[in-house]
């Protein structure tokens, strides 16, 4: 990192450094035994990841090029000798270093916690969290610091391009934690079956006679709901011609694969968003 930019952006590294430091030494010294110890260790090991990409792309991407421009300060900063899309480039690459040491951080801290809460856990022995998988972790952040970037060289104003990040990027993730991300490879239906312990559920229900599926919610309203006894309920399902139950789920075996093919969208997501922020610098220099 040269000097200037070191100088500038010394700032929200040192801030971001220091807070996931403090972060660290809270999780790796606090009691994961009872029950309350360990639902706020889950909590801390699912939200803190997330939160760290959240704070990357709303504080680290979104002013970078955004700030330049409410200050004005791009008309010194770039010229014919230091274009803007060199001068982007080369304050991304410098910036990587340390957002790839925080991820990395971030990361190790959260598995070293879920690991000592799987140590103390009586009885079953939990699957490792899909989400910590170091890879993946780094792929969300650089994607979400790529966001930030765009949103600013589209925006150009600090506290717009602050929010249209935080909002984008809370619904990206959503969208593919939640919606996407059990049907990125088609699922496997178990009949009949109970669910494995460590698959992903994808979706569930009841079938006819004819296999065609009916929503648990169709047949509670018919069923269930009417007969408060298990026996009467399952002679209600036959009488109304409901065979069977079905399961749709991600195996155990595939979340490696999943896992793959969500860091494969999450990086090329990334490379997208840095190659448009770019190209529309390189065009707005082209029309000066």
């Amino acid at each position: 990192m040269t000097w200037l930019t070191w100088r500038i952006e010394r700032g929200k590294v040192l801030v971001g450094a220091a807070l996931v430091l403090v972060a660290a030494a809270v999780l790796l010294t606090m009691s994961v035994n009872g029950p309350v110890a360990m639902t706020s260790a889950r909590v801390a090991v699912t939200i803190g990841p997330p939160a760290f990409a959240v704070v990357v792309a709303v504080f680290w991407g979104a002013p970078l090029v955004a700030r330049e421009y409410e200050q004005r300060t791009y008309l010194l900063l770039w010229s014919r000798e230091r274009p803007a899309t060199r001068w982007l480039a080369l304050r991304v690459a410098h910036l990587l270093l340390p957002l790839v040491a925080l991820t990395f951080v971030v990361t190790m801290v959260a598995q070293l916690t879920l690991h000592r809460m799987n140590a103390t856990t009586t009885g079953f022995q939990p699957a490792p969290d899909y989400d910590l998988w170091p890879p993946m972790q780094l792929a969300t952040v650089l994607a979400g610091f790529a966001l930030g970037v765009l949103v600013g060289v589209l925006v150009r104003n600090v506290v717009v391009s602050m929010g249209i990040t935080l909002v984008g990027y809370a619904a990206l993730r959503l969208f593919v934690g939640v919606i996407a991300r059990p049907h990125l490879l088609p699922p496997l239906r178990l009949i009949d079956k109970v669910r494995p312990v460590g698959s992903m559920f994808v979706s569930g229900g009841y079938l006819d006679r004819d296999g065609q599926e009916l929503s648990v919610a169709a047949v509670q309203a018919l069923c269930t709901g009417q007969h408060p006894v298990v026996a009467a309920q399952d002679q209600c399902l036959v009488a109304h011609g409901i065979a069977h139950a079905y399961v749709d789920i991600q195996p155990v075996s595939r979340l490696t694969d999943l896992r793959l093919v969500e860091f494969g969208g999450y990086a090329v997501l990334a490379v997208v968003l840095f190659a448009a922020a770019w190209l529309m610098l390189r065009r707005r220099e082209a029309s000066r």
